[in-house]
């Protein structure tokens, strides 16, 4: 790699890492050439930036940006995965993508989640939460559960009123016919 390209990879890796708050750094190796476009694809439609980058100039970016890092994390092929928002979504993705014989691909060497290092265990319990959209319904869900409760109650009378009162107009209609 050419001296200008390697300052375009730093300086672009440094400008996506400023204020990064979500980041998974994983080992690649072992990943077959279709399963890696597969993924990609995936990963892609839920907004995680994935690139694959020379570790050396990984570090580089990652000091130019102000993370402190071990430098046994920019050992062997190296992967940097960012998401903006959610970093369940981050981990889950990397964490339950899995092979044809179902033997995970990626190894998580670290997470940086909003402002911490996880270790590759503390990402694996944080792929297993639910995402922030299923945390929202099951709030709505419980928000609204009360509401409905008070709803039905409180039409409970009305509905027992109208039956009362079309058993009553039925009464008089049998009367009136006997009559």
């Amino acid at each position: 790699m050419k001296k200008e390209k390697k300052k375009e990879v730093i300086e672009e890796m440094t400008e996506k890492l400023k204020g990064q708050k979500n980041l998974l750094i994983v080992d690649f190796s072992g990943i077959k050439a279709n399963d890696a476009a597969n993924f990609r694809k995936e990963i892609k439609r839920e907004g995680i930036y994935y690139k694959v980058v020379k570790a050396n100039l990984l570090r580089i970016a990652f000091k130019n940006a102000g993370f402190e890092a071990d430098d046994s994390l920019f050992e062997g092929p190296v992967g940097v995965a960012l998401h903006e928002s959610d970093p369940v979504v981050l981990a889950k993705k990397f964490v339950e993508f899995k092979d044809e014989n179902d033997k995970q691909i990626f190894k998580v060497k670290k997470g940086y989640i909003e402002g911490q290092w996880l270790s590759p265990e503390e990402v694996d319990k944080l792929a297993k939460l639910p995402s922030k959209e299923e945390l929202l319904g099951k709030l709505v869900y419980v928000l609204n559960s009360p509401i409905q409760r008070l709803v039905t109650v409180l039409e409970k009378p009305i509905k027992d009123f109208v039956v009362v009162l079309d058993q009553v107009k039925n009464k008089k209609e049998e009367a009136d016919k006997a009559a």
